[in-house]
């Protein structure tokens, strides 16, 4: 799958541009994902046309009774041969020929609507693989200004109703357009005067449009942004269900929630409304025109310029003339709707970061990859902020050598776990740099730097599946028995061989069925699965008891051999393993060598959050 990398015009749509222009300039963006169902969209406009022929011949079994059975007038032209047929049997024969072209044009509108709907199914499973694709490689800085409820809403409702206006326009305003123009013609052939008098709606329908289109769009765009949003707090309620209860915070989220249900609703509200007002001045102008057609109609009869059936047939053409043309009108209405939910997926696809994933940077990462096996790490002057004039590292610089195992203490705020993010280029520094074996990280590969690494996160994410399904996310692929060793190594092994189903126990959403430590086992089995040349650790024992803290002590012991490992923790406990010890502090490094005395500790690096070692692991 491409990934889609349009460039699109801030407004889709507003004053001045005409439903059409707003129509095409979607389908130009969408081209490219529906190329490989151009066949049945184009058989489908086949069938559109044939169609759009039926719809014409549908009144003329009206004019051949009313005219020559109850008129006695004579039939010409082509169906001259039902002369012969008695009163009787031209009746019977018009009753057929009317019932024919309605089954039939039913059976090919059942097989448009299968074609169009096939095809614009897979075309919306297209575009939500391709924006997921994208969400997946956007910067952390896009998701830290984006509630994943609210990103779900963009790959769920707003793809549909784009989905939704293709489907529609395929099958219906090309339909229209068809229709409009075999009914218009057919009627400058019956009386010339009854035409242009059909025609005299189209102006006041088009300023109606224009009147109206843009606040429609407006208020879309506004209640689209109020459900994602309504849907990003209610997903983020649902997920921490356990503080909500255990604060007895029931009543007042539901107060919340259906406050702001209520301002979705008064926005919806406000956009019926403009469609309510739109429909009913669109409905005046074609009553309107309507009765002009009436009048002008029974005149040229009275006249004997027509006869009373094709009066009936023009009478007939009314709704299949300004049924398309009134569903044309609310086509500015229901694309300014797409449009509100186009721009919202235009901001995920199309907005090019300026940070470490655009295809900038990654087309230079990829012209040089450093060579495999352990390098060296240095950390030249790095300053960074997540935001202007709020500094978290101040111009550090720190040299890891391959095979060390580096712990880096400090308060909370120091920047530790920021040094990890820098290092897997979740951001880049704003000042001086980082190199891996020599090369900058931002000169390398991304997806190879990235296999260089193995993260053990302070909070393990664990996906809704068994133990073994989260240990294989490090290593997609791997067999069951490389799953078990890395299990074995992490200490897994304790606790999951006392359930029923091993490793293919279900460990619910979050792993919401298993203690602190034992999410941390399996996030650092996980990282083992990898088998990166650098494991990274942040706060692998936090919000952990003695006992727990111990036993992933323990196991980050039996596999720290062999590689590059980075500790970040508050509990100097971890740092028994390490060889070398950091602390930070404010962003700076205030100390960095082998084991740090206690002394030097409660001088001033330490904060209450800081756990400092018995003197027992002091002396050693």
């Amino acid at each position: 799958m491409n990934e889609l990398s349009w460039s699109v015009q801030r407004r889709i749509m507003g004053r001045g541009k005409n439903a059409e222009k707003t129509m095409l300039h979607l389908w130009s963006r969408l081209r490219p994902h529906a190329r490989p169902y151009l066949a049945p969209l184009i058989l489908s406009g086949g069938l559109t046309l044939l169609l759009a022929t039926f719809d014409l011949a549908a009144p003329w079994p009206l004019k051949i009774a009313v005219d020559h059975v109850i008129g006695r007038a004579p039939v010409g032209g082509p169906f001259a041969p039902l002369n012969r047929l008695s009163p009787l049997g031209l009746t019977a024969a018009a009753a057929l020929m009317g019932l024919g072209l309605v089954a039939v044009a039913g059976g090919l509108r059942f097989l448009r609507a299968w074609l169009v709907g096939s095809a614009t199914e897979s075309l919306g499973a297209d575009l939500r693989a391709a924006a997921f694709a994208r969400l997946q490689r956007r910067s952390l800085r896009f998701h830290d200004r984006h509630q994943s409820g609210e990103l779900v809403a963009r790959l769920t409702t707003d793809i549909s109703r784009i989905q939704d206006i293709v489907a529609s326009t395929v099958q219906h305003v090309a339909s229209d357009v068809l229709t409009l123009a075999g009914v218009f013609t057919v009627m400058v052939w019956l009386d010339v005067q009854l035409a242009l008098a059909a025609l005299d709606i189209v102006p006041g329908l088009v300023l109606l449009v224009f009147s109206t289109t843009p606040r429609i769009k407006t208020l879309q765009r506004e209640a689209r942004d109020r459900q994602a949003g309504l849907a990003a707090w209610a997903v983020e309620r649902l997920r921490h269900i356990r503080a909500v209860r255990a604060f007895g915070r029931e009543q007042e989220e539901d107060r919340t929630f259906r406050q702001a249900g209520q301002a979705v609703v008064t926005t919806s509200l406000q956009t019926l409304r403009v469609q309510a007002l739109f429909s009913i001045a669109a409905d005046l102008i074609l009553a309107g025109g309507g009765a002009l057609i009436l009048f002008v109609g029974v005149q040229a009869v009275l006249a004997a310029r027509m006869s009373i059936g094709e009066l009936l047939v023009i009478l007939t053409y009314l709704g299949s003339l300004y049924r398309p043309i009134r569903s044309l009108a609310r086509l500015g209405s229901d694309l300014a709707k797409g449009a509100a939910s186009w721009e919202r997926l235009r901001e995920l696809l199309e907005e090019e970061d300026d940070d470490v994933e655009s295809p900038r940077v990654l087309a230079v990462g990829r012209s040089r990859s450093a060579s495999p096996g352990p390098a060296p790490i240095e950390i030249d002057d790095v300053a960074f902020a997540y935001r202007p004039l709020v500094p978290v590292l101040r111009r550090i610089s720190l040299g890891i050598e391959p095979g060390e195992t580096l712990a880096i203490v400090g308060p909370s705020g120091a920047g530790k776990s920021t040094l990890l993010w820098l290092l897997l280029r979740f951001y880049d520094p704003d000042g001086g740099r980082i190199t891996l074996g020599g090369t900058d990280l931002r000169r390398l590969d991304l997806a190879w730097l990235r296999r260089q690494f193995a993260l053990v996160p302070q909070d393990p994410w664990i996906l809704d599946g068994t133990i073994a399904d989260n240990i294989r996310f490090g290593r997609p692929g791997a067999v069951d028995e490389a799953v078990v060793a890395a299990g074995r190594a992490a200490m897994v092994e304790e606790f999951a061989a006392s359930l029923p189903a091993g490793y293919d126990t279900p460990v619910g959403e979050d792993g919401i069925r298993l203690s602190g430590g034992q999410r941390r086992r399996i996030a650092l089995a996980r990282a083992l699965l990898r088998d990166a040349p650098v494991l990274l650790l942040d706060e692998p024992t936090s919000g952990l008891d003695a006992g727990a803290g111990a036993q992933v002590i323990d196991a980050l012991r039996r596999t720290a051999r062999g590689r590059t490992v980075i500790i970040v923790s508050h509990d100097l406990r971890c740092t028994e393993i390490a060889s070398r010890l950091v602390v930070l502090r404010d962003g700076r490094i205030v100390e960095d060598g082998g084991p740090v005395r206690r002394a030097t500790l409660v001088a001033g690096v330490t904060t209450p959050t800081l756990s400092l070692p018995s003197r027992g692991d002091e002396r050693r």
